[in-house]
């Protein structure tokens, strides 16, 4: 009787501990109040989009860039070569989302948060939304200059997010960009950076989506950079929403792939990447 006792126990608690791991990785749930997301993910390609996390939820995103394609067959066409990111973003309340990730790309530590200011309506009423996203970025890579300045390290990015769900399948955002970098490589580069972005989404089901982003440098005086232009593909399984692209740009925080994108899509400088982002309830 007692072994019984123990089996019944045991069932019920592992049915439990089931739900409760199920409703742990189960995705959110939108209200029918809300409006669908504008896009499928906090991302576009590398971009953050207008959309954020609902209150308590936990994303986990692991980002990867190849090599560029016109490396060829002797390093698989980039696949030799691999620069990471690993994030977390969670979201603090239905207007602010916070982030931290580390990137092998200058072994760089960044911070955001996103602030939406403007939200659009599912009626239409307000046709967009608007979101404040601003970060902090530490290049923690060695230099050759001994004693070189903490604050040296330091840069930051402060972006508008304007962006409107046109209809149900195209989606469209405007990114102004301000850059500041404490300190440039030479006297003649421009501390304060300026940029216009934008990105696009078209859905070719519930579950597949295509997006593209570009953004020009309005102030560019280095010749060795270019402008960054992603596109690729997005795909929904529920709690997992995976995103295969093609990128001029290696770097995947703001600073990096903003300002410092060295290659070209005229010249090979193609780099396939992915990001896997798994999304947590925690409340």
């Amino acid at each position: 009787m007692k072994c019984l006792y123990s089996l019944f126990f045991i069932i019920v608690s592992f049915t439990y501990s089931q739900d409760d791991l199920e409703a742990l990785l189960s995705p959110i749930e939108y209200s029918s109040n809300d409006l669908q997301r504008t896009f499928f993910s906090t991302r576009i390609v590398n971009s953050h989009s207008v959309d954020l996390y609902k209150p308590g939820a936990l994303d986990l995103r692991i980002s990867h860039r190849f090599g560029p394609l016109s490396s060829g067959i002797y390093e698989l066409f980039g696949l030799d070569q691999a620069t990471i990111r690993v994030g977390f973003e969670y979201g603090l309340s239905d207007k602010l989302m916070i982030g931290l990730g580390r990137s092998s790309y200058k072994k760089n530590y960044d911070g955001f948060l996103k602030y939406s200011i403007i939200e659009q309506s599912k009626n239409n009423k307000i046709p967009f939304s608007v979101v404040y996203f601003s970060s902090i970025s530490l290049e923690s890579i060695k230099k050759n200059q001994e004693n070189y300045p903490f604050a040296g390290r330091l840069n930051y990015c402060n972006q508008i997010l304007v962006a409107s769900r046109l209809n149900s399948k195209i989606s469209f955002q405007f990114i102004p960009t301000f850059i500041h970098k404490n300190m440039v490589e030479k006297n003649s580069y421009n501390n304060n950076l300026y940029l216009m972005g934008f990105g696009i989404r078209y859905k070719l089901s519930s579950l597949i989506a295509i997006n593209a982003e570009y953004h020009y440098l309005l102030n560019n005086n280095i010749n060795q950079t270019y402008n960054s232009f992603s596109i690729g593909i997005d795909i929904e399984t529920g709690g997992h929403i995976f995103q295969l692209h093609c990128t001029n740009s290696l770097s995947m925080y703001e600073v990096g792939f903003l300002t410092e994108t060295n290659e070209s899509w005229l010249n090979g400088g193609i780099h396939f990447g992915f990001n896997i982002s798994r999304e947590f309830i925690l409340k």
